[in-house]
């Protein structure tokens, strides 16, 4: 058990923002409130965490729920990023919701293969990603309690996953999609998206990179993602675009102490997890184009039928690789921006290809048919 009562604002839902309330930090889910403001603790609340700490205390590790108690307080469990946290902890309150009084034992034979795939199945009517977590999260469990001699087999491991990631190489920011956004920003918003498009950082590096980690040639800083459970280095060069930009932000009020490029409206930094910037994107993006929002849209050529993806924050880190594409002082081959973006060669050959070789190829050919028309005509 860690601390007092800990409420924290997952999604937005409508005008509403969902908020779970947590028993303690890496506690148990008490109950989700649907409303525009951070919710109060209520008596029923009070009375709910204080059975959860009595029951805490006693729970045997036999069961599920006692198990999942005490991965909750391990080593492991607090090893891992926040974000995890928050992303494992909804999965967690899943499996005890399932499997609360299940023996251990039971849970992980593997005769219970079947079961578990029926539960995912469940959850994929919902969200196929949330059901392939949670899957990925048994599985961890089960590993751990393994480790503990609490249970034999795991049967959640080797289940194929149910979610299809969609291809988003093509999709990047254009001008005119930065344009509308912008009208529907606060300051705030405004400069992070600008940071975006100039260094092709992730979101949670936008919003923790600090003026140090700015150098004259280049940004340095430790990933704030990690791969293969470590964090690297990384270093991205530094456009000459972005100076007036730098200029900008350092003029930004802020409070005493702060050293994030990036302050929120009250001069503070955003979140780490970067949760805050998130949501403001979100809605200024659903207000964008009158309403419409910002969406790439991808055509099938035999049947006509068009598939919508609304653009991420992310995806402006392809804005950025166009811009390293088409640098005019320096032009780099699609294996630098590749290591530099942490793609593969076709990720950075499809932008290339879509957004830059084909839009010069067009121009080349306006060019060459304008001047057929004003040219003078052959005697």
């Amino acid at each position: 058990m860690s601390g007092g009562p800990r409420i924290l604002k997952v999604a937005r839902k409508g005008k509403n923002l969902r908020w779970y309330v947590y028993a303690w930090r890496g506690g148990p889910l008490v109950r989700v409130a649907e409303q525009p403001g951070k919710p109060r603790l209520t008596p029923a609340d009070i009375a709910k965490i204080a059975e959860l700490q009595q029951a805490d205390r006693t729970l045997p590790t036999s069961t599920c729920a006692g198990a999942v108690a005490a991965f909750r307080k391990s080593k492991y469990w607090a090893d891992l990023a926040d974000s995890t946290k928050r992303t494992w902890g909804t999965a967690l309150d899943r499996i005890e919701a399932k499997w609360e009084q299940v023996p251990v034992r039971v849970l992980g034979d593997v005769r219970m293969k079947p079961k578990v795939v029926t539960w995912r199945d469940g959850i994929a009517e919902s969200t196929e990603r949330g059901a392939d977590i949670a899957v990925m999260v048994l599985s961890t469990f089960l590993e751990w309690c393994a480790l503990k001699g609490w249970c034999l087999g795991n049967p959640a491991k080797g289940i194929p996953t149910v979610y299809r990631r969609t291809d988003r190489s093509p999709v990047v920011w254009l001008p005119e999609d930065i344009e509308a956004i912008g009208k529907e920003c606060q300051q705030p918003l405004r400069d992070a998206i600008a940071l975006a498009e100039l260094t092709g950082l992730r979101r949670t590096d936008l919003v923790t990179l600090r003026w140090s980690e700015v150098g004259d040639l280049a940004i340095t800083r430790m990933t704030a993602k990690k791969s293969r459970g470590k964090r690297y280095r990384v270093s991205l060069p530094r456009l000459p675009e972005l100076d007036a930009l730098l200029i900008e932000l350092k003029s930004r009020p802020r409070k005493e102490g702060v050293e994030t490029v990036l302050v929120n409206m009250h001069g503070k930094s955003w979140s780490k997890t970067g949760d805050g910037l998130n949501s403001s994107f979100d809605d200024a993006r659903a207000k964008a184009n009158g309403g419409k929002g910002i969406y790439h849209v991808e055509r099938d050529p035999v049947t006509g039928e068009e598939t919508k993806l609304a653009k991420r924050l992310h995806d402006l880190r392809g804005t950025f690789a166009t811009r390293l594409m088409t640098h005019p002082t320096a032009r780099l081959t699609d294996r630098e921006i590749a290591d530099l973006m942490g793609w593969s060669e076709e990720q950075v050959g499809e932008i290339r290809k879509r957004y830059v070789d084909d839009a010069a190829i067009v121009v080349a050919l306006g060019r060459r048919l304008s001047g057929k028309r004003t040219g003078k005509r052959r005697a």
